[in-house]
């Protein structure tokens, strides 16, 4: 099992990327642009000014996402 990076109780992202693409995180459009949310807690990670943005963009920003969780910028320790 791949380890896990710790944040609160109950809440453990995932180190793999596509575990945490198709089941941490969430993106939705609304008429002031685009957030990315946390399935596990409320945590806004990123708001943009824009809701068109293309499918390449919201992947690339999920990664960057994914890399600031793994590198514990938002605190936590990692975990197996």
């Amino acid at each position: 099992m791949p380890p896990f990076v710790h944040i609160a109780p109950g809440v453990e992202y995932s180190t793999d990327l596509d575990f945490f693409l198709a089941n941490q995180i969430v993106i939705f459009a609304t008429q002031e642009g685009t957030t990315f949310c946390s399935c596990l807690e409320q945590r806004v990670f990123m708001r943009t000014a824009t809701r068109h943005i293309s499918d390449d963009m919201i992947r690339k920003l999920c990664r960057h996402i994914h890399r600031e969780i793994c590198t514990l910028k938002y605190g936590g320790e990692l975990t197996e």
